[in-house]
């Protein structure tokens, strides 16, 4: 994705957001290019809040496991077109069930005590 895609998608659903919520803080995974003087400028410009985060830091996002598990459910499947790959992660997207993300977002504390425990190293998560 270009800068400009990139700039465009992050401008149009900070816009999304701040009309339907009146605080909100954008997580992201300290990737270089979100950190890229570009990307921060921009967000600096645009008032967009970002959360610390540590880098490199799988354990503490649970959407790695949503990424693992839609990895896991496209494995061995012959994929030759890219409009069938888009839906075939859509259709795998929406099967998950709520229960799903429930389980992660409930994970959270036992997650972050075992990152405080490995100071700030990976775990089993």
């Amino acid at each position: 994705m270009s800068v400009r895609n990139a700039e465009k998608y992050l401008h149009k659903s900070s816009e999304f957001v701040n009309k339907t919520r009146d605080h909100w803080i954008l997580q992201e995974d300290n990737d270089p290019k979100h950190r890229s003087r570009l990307c921060t400028e921009w967000k600096t410009a645009n008032g967009v809040n970002v959360l610390d985060w540590p880098s490199q830091s799988p354990d503490a996002n649970p959407i790695e496991n949503v990424w693992s598990l839609m990895k896991y459910k496209l494995r061995g499947k012959c994929i030759l077109k890219l409009k069938t790959l888009v839906r075939r992660i859509r259709e795998i997207w929406r099967s998950l069930p709520v229960s799903y993300a429930a389980k992660l977002v409930e994970s959270m504390p036992k997650r972050c005590e075992a990152i405080i425990a490995n100071g700030g190293d990976w775990t089993h998560y």
